[in-house]
């Protein structure tokens, strides 16, 4: 049964959110290590270690970690837009952003909650 208790889930998410994005803005598996992340300082806040509930805060964390891996790529991005085009470019880029956010916020989750329940698997043998 899942228990959603923001007290003990609230600021694993956010650190594991914060590893989420700057880890997924350089490659996926980082993802996953910030949701095991986030699973293990839920577990040491006091939160039962079962599936649910570390699926539940790793996927929080990816979506976290999606929106600030989704704006890091954004400027990086921007960045090197001068170089390929510029005003028009940037056209281009604002309606790449939506679906960037949308993608890194689905598979964030996904891949957050995959990355807790690997921390479960780990953690119970």
């Amino acid at each position: 049964m899942v228990n959603f208790d923001k007290e003990k889930m609230l600021n694993p998410s956010i650190i594991g959110g914060i590893i989420n994005g700057i880890l997924g803005a350089i490659c996926c598996l980082g993802y996953i290590i910030g949701g095991a992340i986030a699973a293990h300082l839920y577990v040491n806040a006091g939160g039962s270690l079962d599936y649910e509930n570390c699926g539940i805060v790793g996927a929080v964390s990816g979506v976290i970690g999606g929106i600030i891996a989704a704006v890091l790529n954004f400027f990086v991005m921007a960045s090197l837009m001068p170089m390929f085009g510029g005003a028009k470019a940037f056209v281009i880029a604002g309606s790449s952003f939506i679906i960037m956010l949308i993608s890194a916020i689905i598979f964030g989750a996904i891949l957050g909650a995959v990355g807790g329940f690997i921390y479960v698997i780990i953690k119970n043998r």
